[in-house]
């Protein structure tokens, strides 16, 4: 595919496809896992997975981190006509993967139950947790370094291969999820089982990619400036590592708020929630990382026009999947929490308002997390910084804290809807500023 030369439309629409078909597949079998364990375990047992959450995020903040970040400044170094800089971004960021994932082994397998509790988690949820934590702590590394992947392998003209690799270890923790869980009554230790199989899968596809004839990717050990590339890998991909940490920050403040404010049986509701918000999340990575692969190598080829072509495709699919996915909570609250969990009375009771009220974030949630690919893609990471330390933290942590305090428990789940708009209205200003200006 030409990059630079070639219709911005059909181009972009390629790139949206198979990121799309991505998210997709991540989600369902995300989705899978949890409905599996919400009608083992009941209730508890999603509550369990969303103390969980926090720590599935960091892998893959950090994956991001790196890959993004990497990726985006080797479009960039090809745009520009130096394929050879951008090979030595590609090793950088492939060799301090492999070293951060194994502090991530070390650190979640020796330390599992005392970081599960720092989650959230107590009693019996945290024994659940526990047992779901086992095998995908053992085969973290591949989820991290696989993450890492995929960007990189997308920006070598290469996307369709990413997302057979998300439907092959996908297909496996669907039935792998059924199969362990009820067939093999593993309950909730099977699930995380399949999880981290269907990993292997994706992960063994990924990595074959590298050995084949139409790959451009080059591991490279020859005047690397190793210090200087992982500074600015790191700063470039920080906004997308701070979008994931920050669902897990937030998840920790929300699980905890929670349970001062409302109880157990509403944490189970975040705990769909939760999942949903991950899915919604990831349509706005694939939003993002259709439009960075055009956009990073334009802006290095100095070509505005297609930049801004871009954008109004990406801001277009945004907003629809995103008033889609509000629509869907708002129209089905009732049945979308039954198809992820065995429900009661009291669930039943206080699930829709919750729903309705949360659901609104989608609306801007994903134009917003795609804004941060926007502008990393042009050079400007301490934007994308700020759109995801005001969406993720600083604005949604504030009013978490105080719109309890003030209108009671139920205000809990209107802080994130009003972050997102705020957000928003910081982020148009900003990128109209931006599409007017030459690179």
């Amino acid at each position: 595919m030409d990059l630079l030369n070639g219709n911005i439309k059909s181009l972009y629409f390629k790139y949206f496809g198979a990121a799309i078909g991505s998210s997709m597949i991540m989600s369902i079998y995300s989705i899978v896992d949890t409905i599996c364990i919400g009608q083992y375990e009941g209730p508890n047992g999603t509550a369990a997975v969303a103390c969980f959450f926090p720590l599935w995020t960091l892998i893959f903040a950090l994956g991001l981190l790196f890959g993004i970040g990497g990726s985006v400044i080797m479009a960039q170094k090809r745009g520009a006509g130096d394929k050879k800089e951008g090979d030595k971004y590609f090793s950088v960021g492939l060799i301090i993967s492999v070293v951060v994932s194994l502090v991530i082994l070390v650190l979640y397998n020796v330390c599992q139950k005392a970081l599960l509790s720092m989650c959230g988690a107590s009693g019996e949820i945290l024994e659940l947790s526990a047992k779901y934590a086992f095998w995908i702590a053992i085969f973290s590394p591949l989820f991290l370094i696989g993450q890492y992947l995929i960007p990189f392998i997308r920006n070598d003209g290469a996307p369709l291969y990413t997302t057979i690799a998300a439907i092959s270890g996908g297909i496996f923790n669907i039935f792998g999820d059924i199969f362990f869980v009820f067939g093999l009554d593993m309950g909730i230790y099977g699930a995380g089982l399949a999880t981290a199989l269907g990993q292997c899968i994706s992960f063994a596809v990924l990595i074959s990619y590298l050995f084949k004839k139409q790959c451009t990717l080059k591991f490279t050990r020859e005047n690397l400036g190793f210090g200087t590339k992982l500074k600015r890998i790191v700063a470039m991909g920080s906004s997308n590592f701070a979008i994931d940490i920050a669902m897990g920050v937030l998840a920790v403040i929300f699980n905890k708020q929670i349970m001062v404010y409302i109880g157990a049986t509403a944490l189970s509701v975040y705990g769909v929630i939760s999942n949903i918000s991950t899915t919604v999340q990831t349509f706005g990575y694939a939003v993002g990382e259709s439009a960075q692969a055009l956009i990073s190598v334009n802006y290095g080829a100095g070509k505005p026009e297609r930049i801004r072509q871009t954008v109004k495709y990406a801001g277009i699919s945004a907003f629809v999947i995103g008033s889609v996915c509000c629509l869907i909570g708002m129209i089905i609250p009732i049945p979308l929490v039954r198809f992820y969990m065995s429900t009661t009375p009291e669930i039943i009771k206080i699930a829709p308002a919750i729903l309705r009220a949360y659901f609104l974030a989608f609306i801007l949630l994903v134009f917003n997390v795609f804004s941060t690919y926007y502008f990393q893609a042009i050079n400007k990471p301490m934007s994308a910084m700020v759109v995801s330390l005001l969406r993720g933290v600083v604005l949604s942590g504030i009013l978490l804290i105080i719109l309890p305090a003030v209108f009671g428990g139920s205000a809990l789940w209107f802080a994130v809807p009003v972050a997102e708009l705020i957000v928003f209205l910081y982020v148009g200003i900003n990128m109209k500023r931006n599409l007017n200006s030459k690179p």
